[in-house]
């Protein structure tokens, strides 16, 4: 059950973007049933309004439905998550080559000083145990800075649905590994080498901020086996 403005009537889409939210911030966790009856109480709608979300949401795989056994989120697949951080780290690593092949050296150090304000702001949340909204924020700008200046954001919004996978193993990996410090760290890094003038450095660098799986992978599964596909 969960907290809602009784006060308040639910569209569809809303209804479908917040269990959406609530399966990427693992409030609904992986492995779960989740129940068609206690959604339309949650929400105060139809079993109509639930199926449609639940059909969108089978779409974009994060439930899936078990004859006679119900709707369940589904499990993170660790080698999924492993191919989109690939393309994710492809994508960032062109960005960067762009930003040092099409950008002068002053737009390069503008964009550096955006970059380094960001981070200041990051510093605020560098004790927080979870991947917060206020940081969420500030982690995706960070990102979408460096790609606008080369005027790619367009990439982000194509592979935007897959990328709300990333989107959920970054608040598993973040709280599970306590990561908020090395996150700010691995930004900090990256502007390092973006000053320096060093494209491979800035490049290595988004790869190894990138490349999050691997450091836990073991204890992640041992720890929360439901969580992932066997």
């Amino acid at each position: 059950m969960i907290m809602l403005d009784d006060n308040k009537i639910y569209t569809a889409e809303e209804v479908y973007k917040s269990i959406l939210k609530r399966i990427i911030k693992l409030e609904l966790e992986p492995g779960q049933l989740i129940s068609e009856n206690q959604m339309c109480i949650d929400y105060g709608v139809s079993r109509s309004i639930i199926r449609n979300a639940f059909t969108k949401l089978a779409q974009l795989k994060f439930v899936e439905v078990r004859p006679q056994r119900g709707t369940y989120v589904t499990q993170i697949d660790l080698n999924y998550i492993s191919d989109l951080l690939m393309l994710r780290t492809a994508v960032e690593k062109e960005v960067i080559y762009e930003m040092f092949t099409k950008l002068d050296e002053s737009a390069r150090l503008e964009l550096v000083k955006k970059l380094e304000k960001n981070i200041e702001e990051e510093e605020k949340y560098i004790d927080e145990r979870t991947y917060s909204r206020k940081f969420g924020i500030l982690d995706s700008e960070f990102h979408k800075t460096m790609i606008d200046s080369v005027n790619r954001y367009a990439l982000v919004i194509i592979l935007s649905d897959i990328m709300l996978h990333i989107s959920r193993w970054r608040n598993f990996d973040v709280k599970f590994a306590n990561r908020i410090h090395e996150l700010v760290e691995e930004h900090k890094n990256i502007v390092n080498g973006i000053k320096s003038n060093d494209l491979y450095k800035a490049q290595e660098c988004m790869a190894a901020h990138l490349e999050t799986i691997t450091d836990i992978y073991e204890s992640a599964i041992k720890q929360y086996p439901r969580y992932f596909i066997s």
